[in-house]
């Protein structure tokens, strides 16, 4: 699981100022601030399955449904994208 980078939070304008952003790496500062806080994170590229993990996949099922195969696949992607 991906774990933010950065928190970040906005203050509501008073009386006409202009809106506030606070923006920390620091997550125990963070936990101090009151709700909401947006979690920050990096964009993570897309990782697919080689022809390898495909067959690996597929390996042993002759007699599944197409649901078992997707299943498995999925759970394939899962674990390389988390």
């Amino acid at each position: 699981m991906r774990k933010p980078i950065a928190w970040m939070k906005e203050l509501v304008p008073q009386k006409g100022l202009e809106w506030q952003v606070v923006l920390t790496a620091h997550e125990e500062m963070a936990k101090d601030w009151e709700q909401p806080v947006i979690q920050l994170y990096t964009k993570q590229e897309w990782v697919g399955l080689t022809d390898e993990e495909i067959q690996e996949c597929l390996q042993g099922l002759p007699t599944q449904t197409i649901d078992v195969y997707a299943r498995r696949i999925e759970a394939k992607l899962k674990e390389k994208n988390t």
